[in-house]
């Protein structure tokens, strides 16, 4: 009896050490309170929530045991140097990182050899044709036909390389699939990202994105798949819009409104689908209809995922009842469950708040002028965003530190939200369940052009201007159009206490 209980033991701290994955190494030269970051993807996508911080002691050694039930990709960070990891349970792998040159060698343990080979291909670097926004990308002058020549050849090509490479290694044939599955996603996943950059017209990029994905496979060769193949998977879903615009465009020539490829929709149907549960549903149709199921499953998993980063319960709880509906025993679950339920607790404590005020009239309010007369005597810091924008949402995380440093003192925090008056609860939850303390109003597309015009009288397409800060001194006098954002930290400290 006591051999078969010493055998369990034993065998129980096998299979718990398979589902682990040790990382260690050394970091010459690191000065105390430093760390080595690795960054696991929950699908994929960077977020810092999925951050494992790495200690280095203060003689540059670090070491960490990571949890992984499967094969998964992850990012290492150290100062500016990013490499791609593939962490496979019951593997290890030491390393030294280079602070002078920010750099990797000296690549030991028995996942050395396909973390070498990764650091080798240089995945995490930009490549050639992603320097630079809009016009100031030098490869966004040419047209669809001479982008092929001058960027899509080109880097194909080097795609090329990285695959030989990788069929020329020694790693097991299976390893080999999945990176090289990573690096043809990658190198269509950059291509969008170059394409969307670059300033095309809907039209033109449609068309990119349909010869761009002409001959791709969206069903993976390797399962599960990396995180660069879900994405690829993710950004098919504006090849795919690109069609329906298309398609929407053909129609309104042709007098006829038929339903869309891939949605089966109605142009109609399709709006009134996501002002009800929110556009990600809409992204959503079409991947249900058409994705291989685990690709499907695990797209949606991510969605819920990133709905709830961005505490959006309006349009998690469709999202979710697809997934319990479609995939009720989906691995995910569990940990999506719980997810969920930790934003409807949240959402309940915070609903009733008495420092989250939602002005009364708003809706009769027709000036910044208005607003602004009720609160003469304080400093405001004024907020115009969006629950649609995804740089306000990300702002928002950092009001907390501004409220903090300006407590008890005289500066009042205003939100004008712009969203049609159907996302009306919605805006009302995504303040409660962030926990935006302040003065709040909404105002529609329409409704807010008076404002614009008052803050930023002649500045063309406001649509751009998401979000866009402004301080108001005491007197009600804008003092600062264009102030600095919340996450300016400091910058934005000094400029509103000049006016205090």
């Amino acid at each position: 009896m006591k051999k078969l209980i010493i055998f369990g033991i034993a065998l129980l701290t096998a299979l718990n050490g398979m589902a682990q994955f040790r990382i260690s190494g050394s970091v010459p030269g690191a000065a105390g309170n430093d760390s080595i970051t690795i960054n696991i993807p929950f699908v994929h996508g960077y977020y810092r929530e999925n951050n494992i911080n790495i200690p280095v002691d203060n003689k540059g050694h670090f070491s960490k045991l990571i949890n992984v039930n499967e094969q998964k990709f992850a990012t290492l960070e150290y100062h500016g140097l990013k490499s791609t990891l593939l962490l496979t349970p019951g593997k290890a792998i030491s390393v030294c990182v280079n602070i002078k040159d920010t750099t990797l060698s000296h690549f030991t343990g028995s996942a050395a050899a396909e973390n070498k080979l990764l650091y080798e291909l240089k995945m995490d670097e930009i490549p050639f044709f992603g320097k630079g926004f809009g016009k100031d990308n030098p490869f966004a002058k040419y047209n669809n036909q001479e982008q092929q020549e001058q960027v899509i050849k080109p880097w194909f090509a080097i795609r090329d390389k990285k695959i030989a490479k990788i069929s020329a290694s020694k790693l097991p044939a299976a390893v080999k699939v999945l990176i090289i599955q990573e690096v043809k996603a990658e190198a269509i996943v950059q291509l969008v990202h170059f394409a969307r950059s670059t300033g095309k017209n809907r039209k033109t990029l449609a068309e990119f994105l349909l010869d761009l994905y002409k001959d791709v496979s969206l069903v993976p060769e390797v399962f599960p798949a990396g995180p660069m193949f879900y994405q690829m998977a993710d950004v098919n879903g504006s090849r795919m819009e690109g069609e329906a615009y298309l398609q929407i465009e053909a129609d309104k020539a042709a007098g006829k409104n038929s339903l869309l490829k891939y949605y089966n929709l109605t142009v109609d149907s399709g709006k009134n689908l996501a002002n009800r549960n929110g556009s990600i549903f809409l992204h959503w149709i079409p991947i249900r209809n058409t994705y291989d199921k685990r690709v499907a499953e695990a797209w949606l998993a991510q969605a819920i995922v990133v709905q709830y980063f961005e505490k959006d319960i309006t349009s998690t709880l469709p999202l979710m009842d697809e997934m319990t509906s479609y995939f009720p025993n989906s691995k995910y679950l569990p940990k999506l469950t719980s997810m969920v339920n930790g934003l409807r607790t949240t959402l309940a404590a915070n609903q009733n708040k008495s420092d989250i005020k939602i002005i009364d009239g708003f809706e009769k309010m027709t000036s910044i002028g208005q607003v602004i007369s009720a609160f003469k005597g304080k400093v405001i810091y004024l907020d115009i965003w969006g629950t649609w924008c995804g740089p306000c949402k990300q702002e928002i995380k950092y009001n907390p530190a501004l409220k903090q440093y300006f407590n008890n003192k005289d500066v009042v925090f205003l939100y004008i939200d712009m969203d049609d008056d159907a996302q009306d609860k919605r805006w009302r939850e995504f303040i409660a369940l962030n926990g935006v303390t302040g003065h709040h109003l909404r105002k529609n597309n329409t409704q807010i052009a008076s404002f614009w015009d008052e803050l930023l009288p002649g500045q063309e397409d406001k649509q751009n201007f998401y979000p866009t800060y402004f301080i108001f001194d005491r007197k009600g006098k804008l003092v600062e159009p264009l102030a600095k954002r919340p996450s300016d930290g400091a910058e934005l400290y000094r400029q509103i206490e000049k006016y205090l």
